[in-house]
């Protein structure tokens, strides 16, 4: 759900104490303050409060100042787009964004680990105490959550999991120091050059394998593949479904791709071939009968715009039954032509 600028204000206002808040909005013109003000009044007038939301608003703030540019902090002026232009001097703007940091860091510890990824969490995590693990995992959104607790050992998620069903007392000063310290062993986990470690540095690693085991006979493949899932479910996962993706459509003979489009639904198709590149919507185009042809630009003249995820569930869609073909042997790729 797409938020305006004095909603997400309002929603930042409520998560400061009261004189951070006061400090943030001495200079404001009144017209906004009122705007923010009647937004506030809906908020309690709803009688319910979405954490999740509230928490989003937060963490987009925070990661807009944790953004840096040659070494320094980046002042993309997201205060002023929240309230309208009203903050004042980029001195003065630079000031505020600090003040404000330091209030939600104090208020949530744990902000600096939104931007991490679960790998990164669970490997900061490893070397805590499940109650400790239990705290910082109970602060963050559900879904990070989840796939942080199933990457860690299997003994010390069962510990976890059951302290947070048992939630107890535990002081600011104590939340304070868990946060530092994992924050700090993120911090360590950087590269030499200062950067956090880029999952999509991952990811492009293990295409790589999953290419050069698309390149081998099946038995040895599925051996290797074997040796992958014996050290690690999730890795041997994702190796898979990187063997076939969308992008290798245009890689894959002329017979197989005929017999494996006969599954997808023109509903899929059409969404998935939204924007796609030319080279592989003639791909699929050439592959198809003229009748679903015809389904598919009907689909597309109905469902208008589609959204950016929508479009790459559908392309999903599509690259499965390619997968399981290719797990079949029955996938055949174009010989590239040696040089």
């Amino acid at each position: 759900m797409a938020f305006k600028g004095i909603q997400k204000a309002a929603m930042l206002l409520t998560m400061l104490d009261s004189s951070t808040a006061t400090e943030l909005l001495r200079d404001v013109p009144q017209e906004v303050i009122q705007k923010i003000a009647m937004e506030l009044s809906h908020l309690d007038a709803r009688k319910e409060k979405d954490d999740d939301l509230f928490i989003h608003a937060a963490r987009e703030f925070y990661n807009e100042l944790m953004k840096s540019q040659s070494g320094s902090l980046h002042v993309k002026s997201f205060v002023n787009s929240l309230l309208q232009g009203a903050v004042g001097t980029k001195e003065k703007a630079v000031e505020m964004q600090k003040r404000i940091k330091e209030a939600m860091i104090e208020k949530d510890p744990f902000l600096a680990l939104s931007s991490a990824s679960p790998i990164q969490l669970a490997a900061a995590l490893e070397d805590e105490p499940p109650q400790a693990i239990a705290v910082v995992l109970s602060s963050l959104p559900s879904k990070l959550t989840t796939e942080v607790l199933v990457r860690l050992e299997e003994d010390k998620c069962r510990q976890t999991i059951w302290r947070m069903t048992q939630p107890n007392d535990v002081s600011s000063k104590t939340i304070r120091r868990i946060g530092e310290v994992v924050c700090k062993r993120l911090m360590e986990m950087n590269s030499e050059e200062g950067t956090p470690v880029n999952e999509n540095m991952s990811r492009d690693s293990l295409r790589r394998v999953a290419i050069v085991l698309s390149g081998l006979e099946k038995e040895k493949r599925d051996a290797l593949l074997g040796v992958i899932q014996d050290r690690d479910s999730d890795t041997a996962t994702l190796v898979r479904s990187l063997m076939v993706t969308w992008d290798d459509i245009i890689k894959i003979e002329d017979r197989s791709l005929q017999q494996t489009l006969r599954s997808v639904e023109p509903t899929v198709l059409a969404k998935a071939l939204h924007g796609a590149e030319t080279i592989i919507r003639d791909k699929i185009m050439s592959n198809i009968s003229e009748r679903m042809k015809e389904m598919i630009e009907e689909e597309a003249s109905l469902m208008g715009e589609p959204r950016k995820k929508d479009v790459i569930a559908a392309r999903e869609q599509v690259a499965l039954p390619l997968r399981e073909a290719n797990e079949t042997g029955e996938l055949l790729f174009i010989e590239e032509e040696e040089a």
